[in-house]
């Protein structure tokens, strides 16, 4: 029997008997007809996007991501789309009223990654909903590629160049000493701030000159790197003998103090404590200030690190294992354009001298006329 209702076309399967199936449907009709079936009220079980997508967040979202994720998509959904959609029956959200709200966050000056980040949280709730069986199809897909705004694959990076970082250490060095590792590690590793307050004394190889990145912190809770995996990072000359120094001192106040004298846990504290990405931020841009130096953001020493790596002339994939990439893709898509490219000896050296003879243009002793 099929039927429609408000414009849905519903389907339900009677048995083998198509004159049982006829009356029925005669009777199902009589009814709608009559009123019987209270079509508004049914239609009202549905569950409004704000119910839905808590349910997406805090039943899903918040299980197998990690907590600053979790937090971003929370923050996303209270400060726009709850606003523009959270009383609508999930079911009800039409592409229209996507597009139409697409374009004002782009009209009010939110910037395409931005944008796509909204993109993803709403789509993400849509999805769970067509997965669910409540919608048919998700409104979201293609959106951004319609209005030309999706997301560009290189991504804006502002990195300082070799004598910008050696001004910030030296500043830091002078001003705030008790920092001076700390940056030196950022900027010598290119580990993401979570991963370089998360470091411990055993995640140091004395002997091979490297570190493992096992883990990160934030908000006081250390857990997985972004990525989820762990990798080895290696150490150069003046990053190795600066912590091995923070090493022998600690090692001695422990001997002194007549305790074990293994110097463990983690190695930039406070307190005895992990240091807050908050506190590390501001310290952060107070050393710019005394320095001096243009406004960037902390993640952009980590950007400093693979661009000075890069146009020293360093392969693309060892850069891809000292940050962490997921991919190869994911490095040349942020550095790329940085990759040098003007070293015309590598591609002569794949001309061979003993063609030279044989390339040369022949002199045609009866040239004929040029036919205009």
């Amino acid at each position: 029997i099929f039927i429609n209702i408000q414009g849905k076309r519903k389907a339900k399967k009677i048995g083998r008997d198509k004159k049982l199936a006829v009356d029925i449907a005669k009777k199902i009709n009589a009814k709608l007809v009559l009123g019987e079936y209270n079509i508004n009220e049914s239609a009202n079980n549905t569950p409004t996007f704000r119910e839905y997508a808590d349910k997406w967040l805090y039943g899903y979202i918040k299980g197998i991501r990690r907590d600053s994720t979790f937090q971003r998509y929370e923050g996303i959904l209270k400060k726009y789309i709850d606003p523009a959609f959270g009383k609508i029956p999930v079911d009800e959200l039409k592409r229209g009223q996507i597009k139409e709200f697409i374009v004002a966050l782009h009209k009010k000056g939110m910037s395409a990654s931005s944008i796509c980040l909204v993109r993803d949280v709403l789509s993400g709730v849509l999805c769970q909903a067509l997965d669910d069986e409540i919608i048919q199809i998700n409104p979201v897909v293609g959106v951004l590629k319609k209005l030309n705004l999706d997301r560009s694959k290189r991504i804006t990076v502002e990195p300082f160049n070799m004598q910008e970082m050696r001004l910030f250490l030296d500043t830091c060095q002078e001003f705030y000493p008790e920092y001076y590792t700390l940056f030196l590690t950022a900027f010598r590793t290119g580990l993401r701030l979570g991963e370089f307050l998360a470091l411990e004394w055993g995640d140091i190889d004395w002997n091979s000159r490297y570190l493992w990145v096992r883990r990160s912190y934030k908000a006081g809770k250390v857990g997985k790197t972004k990525t989820g995996k762990e990798r080895r990072v290696d150490l150069s000359n003046q990053l190795y003998d600066e912590l091995l120094q923070i090493h022998t001192l600690r090692k001695a106040e422990l001997a002194k103090d007549m305790m074990d004298d293994e110097v463990t846990g983690i190695i930039f504290t406070r307190d005895g404590k992990h240091i807050e990405q908050n506190s590390i931020r501001k310290t952060f841009q107070r050393i710019l200030s005394k320095a001096g130096l243009r406004e960037i953001r902390i993640h952009d020493i980590r950007h400093t690190f693979a661009s000075l790596l890069l146009t020293n002339g360093e392969s693309p994939v060892y850069v891809k294992e000292q940050m962490g990439h997921s991919s190869i893709q994911i490095t040349v898509d942020i550095y790329g354009h940085l990759i040098p490219n003007s070293n015309r000896d590598a591609v002569n050296r794949l001309d061979d001298a003993t063609l030279s003879n044989y390339m040369q243009p022949k002199t045609n002793k009866n040239p004929q006329p040029i036919v205009k």
